[in-house]
């Protein structure tokens, strides 16, 4: 298998599960020019990451997630057909995708929103307005729980992570959500998450204790 990339996306939670799941695996780690590339847009005409290549190219990272799950159903990730919380499965993974993931994109990308650049600073109040919603039905739903999807991690988690670490530096930071920013350190500190931060060259949002 071969993972397309980029440090810090949700590409990132693809590349959690492949730790996870402990097959051989390469990751390629693409920034927004190599994305446009004739090459890649072959693997993905979407130009956008991640990218998947098994028995052929596959995106979209929810589509990906659900492979993996049902590929390789001895890892543990997340729940098999016809298993308990399977539906839930599919719940909080469109959740993340469809919810969560695009209100941070007026936030970073402010210019596709409104033209006239006095206005940025509001659009991304906006999206942090947005956002906030979102987590808020996320830690209640984490109310009680150890993980998304009860006491066991999954899939869910992973996906969860890229987006909460974003928001770190919001005004309104992950760590004012004490349920997501648990869930959070609890996978800075897992070493599969770690090894990604190392061969990314990034860092976890969170401090961890010594």
């Amino acid at each position: 298998m071969k993972l397309y990339s980029a440090p810090g996306t949700c590409g990132t939670a693809v590349h959690v599960i492949l730790e996870w799941i402990g097959r051989p695996f390469d990751v390629e780690h693409l920034n927004f020019a190599s994305m446009k590339s004739p090459d890649y847009l072959k693997l993905n005409p979407a130009g956008v990451v991640p990218t998947l290549v098994d028995d052929g190219p596959l995106s979209e990272g929810v589509a990906i997630i659900l492979k993996l799950v049902d590929d390789y159903p001895d890892a543990g990730i997340g729940p098999a057909i016809g298993e308990d919380r399977r539906e839930q499965l599919y719940r909080w993974l469109s959740f993340l995708s469809a919810t969560l993931h695009p209100f941070f994109f007026p936030y970073f990308m402010p210019q596709r929103y409104h033209a006239d650049k006095e206005q940025f600073g509001a659009v991304k109040d906006a999206a942090q307005i947005r956002v906030d919603s979102a987590f808020a039905i996320i830690e209640a739903h984490l109310e009680g729980k150890t993980w998304m999807l009860g006491d066991k991690k999954s899939v869910v988690d992973a996906f969860l992570y890229p987006m909460a670490n974003w928001a770190y530096g919001f005004e309104k930071s992950t760590s004012t959500y004490p349920n997501i920013d648990r869930v959070v350190r609890q996978l800075a500190a897992d070493p599969a998450v770690q090894r990604v931060h190392r061969a990314q060259g990034t860092e976890p949002k969170v401090k961890l204790a010594a």
